[in-house]
């Protein structure tokens, strides 16, 4: 495990740990509540592999601001070969306005190596709406416009090869700079529009289904993200969650050419 899946997993551990009855005291814990969630599945023998997945989402309430923070991570090998390695991390900010409308400002992070996101950060503020609250049902809608970097891997690019004052090496005879074959990076920066959906339905008391749907709209991608799951409640504190996500960018192709990433996850989550 590479050192970004060791501080996204320190980040979900801490989540978890927060949630026991001693640290529960402790000032700067003290009102956060969320879940933190672990699923893996690995085998061993004719075929090694090894797949795990986390996730954390915490808020806490303080008068009228809502502090969240969020993240998630993703490994998988097959037969000691990488073949997947991506998390995110993010912070949500949220300032009440009236009963049904807040405003907000968020920051995310990820990286995606196998889709070709060597890093990727945006930072957007907006206003958000409350549309639906019965009791079991509730819908909120945001949107926003803010900034975003991004550093796309180029798995057949080239870089320059630099003198040791640091211009291009150019051909004599073309006067092109001289290429180095392998992988490179692209860098771009913008304005970035962001979307986001987030439904929620307690079917049963055991059975609760949400629905979260967000997007980041810049001039050379945009990023889709769609959520679903199905908690099944075991305990008081232990749900099993049914998931399908989808990730997709449309101007941004993966390792094996494709935009978009589907996952179907079965994993046990921890209410904190």
């Amino acid at each position: 495990m590479n050192v970004k899946h060791t501080l996204i997993s320190a980040v979900l551990t801490g989540a978890v740990v927060a949630g026991t009855p001693a640290l529960a005291q402790d000032s700067m814990l003290d009102g956060w509540s969320g879940s933190a969630g672990l699923g893996a599945v690995i085998t061993a023998g004719n075929s090694d592999t090894r797949n795990i997945s986390g996730s954390a989402n915490v808020t806490k309430q303080t008068g009228i601001w809502r502090h969240t923070a969020f993240g998630s991570t993703y490994s998988a090998e097959n037969n000691d070969l990488e073949t997947a390695n991506r998390f995110d991390l993010g912070y949500k900010l949220d300032r009440q306005i009236n009963e049904l409308m807040y405003g907000f400002g968020r920051l995310r992070y990820d990286s995606d190596d196998y889709g070709n996101i060597d890093g990727r950060f945006s930072g957007v503020v907006g206003v958000g709406r409350q549309f639906l609250d019965d009791g079991k049902q509730t819908l909120n809608g945001e949107i926003g416009i803010g900034a975003h970097s991004t550093d796309y891997i180029i798995p057949n690019g080239a870089t320059s090869q630099i003198d040791i004052t640091g211009a291009p090496v150019l051909d004599p005879v073309t006067g092109d700079p001289v290429l180095t074959p392998g992988s490179g990076t692209a860098d771009d920066s913008g304005a970035v529009l962001y979307g986001g959906l987030n439904y929620s339905n307690i079917l049963s008391e055991i059975l609760t289904f949400n629905s979260v749907f967000t997007f980041e709209a810049a001039d050379s991608n945009t990023y889709t993200v769609w959520d679903n799951s199905l908690g099944v409640k075991l305990s008081d504190r232990i749900s099993l969650s049914l998931g399908l996500l989808s990730r997709s960018n449309s101007d941004i192709e993966g390792e094996l050419g494709e935009k978009t990433d589907t996952a179907t996850r079965i994993s046990f989550v921890y209410g904190i």
